[in-house]
């Protein structure tokens, strides 16, 4: 039977050296692929928990900077120290915000597929390689028309999709032709047009990343919000504005 086990060194300043121990248990061929899945499986599991570590420890350096920024504000607020501690912890943010994508991915399963069957998968991106949100992926071919037999797909919290095509749909699968995935979101339909060959038998990892131009036309980006706040130093309504504004807008009774 496979088994996947790791030894961490329980020193908190040495975590990151990791002695990995694996075992593959020789059941004959029959089992292979299962074994090798579970031993996967395990690696990604490992990597997904150290990731969330990292994460945490890196949440808790941004607070002692944050508080030592304020302990030294008030203490001296002329101190460099302020702001040098402070443009830190911001950093923090971006490789916190960083860890989360890691996440995502570490918790991403390849499927694993048959000798008669093909897999497109891979990740769909915005400009800074974060998930857009859920999107439906359709296989089709060079002239987005969708490849019968192959059910659509909805990507997952870190934009990753699988689509398996069955042995049937992947009999039809020349070595001349080619495939492309269509995006959908809600109403809307974008057809990507970077055509990639897939046969029966192969796995091919296809990202896509998306602009600015297709994430709002996929409805994937929330419309920027005006927020129009009073102006600075406007003078304020006078009581004679205020009577002939009321005189016009009488209160409802």
């Amino acid at each position: 039977m496979a088994t996947y086990t790791i030894n961490r060194n329980q020193f908190l300043g040495s975590a990151l050296e990791q002695r990995a121990t694996i075992s593959i248990g020789n059941r004959g061929q029959k089992t292979f692929k299962s074994d090798l899945q579970e031993i996967w499986e395990g690696v990604q599991a490992d990597r997904a928990d150290m990731l969330t570590q990292v994460r945490g420890l890196q949440l808790a350096v941004q607070l002692l900077m944050h508080g030592e920024s304020r302990r030294l504000a008030t203490l001296a607020p002329d101190d460099d120290r302020v702001a040098l501690l402070a443009g830190a912890a911001s950093r923090v943010s971006e490789r916190v915000a960083m860890l989360d994508e890691e996440i995502g991915v570490a918790e991403v399963r390849v499927p694993m597929v048959k000798k008669t069957e093909a897999l497109l998968n891979g990740r769909i991106t915005d400009g800074a390689l974060r998930a857009t949100g859920p999107v439906t992926v359709t296989l089709a071919d060079e002239n987005g028309v969708a490849i019968a037999g192959v059910p659509p797909v909805e990507t997952d919290s870190a934009g990753y999709y699988a689509l398996v095509v069955p042995a049937a749909a992947a009999a039809a699968l020349g070595p001349d032709k080619k495939v492309q995935v269509v995006l959908g979101s809600g109403a809307e339909r974008v057809t990507t047009g970077t055509a990639v060959p897939l046969q029966s038998g192969t796995i091919v990892l296809h990202d896509l990343g998306l602009s600015d131009a297709v994430l709002d036309t996929l409805k994937l980006r929330l419309p920027a919000r005006v927020v129009r706040s009073p102006a600075i130093g406007a003078p304020k309504e006078g009581a004679a504005q205020a009577k002939k504004r009321a005189a016009k807008h009488p209160p409802a009774r």
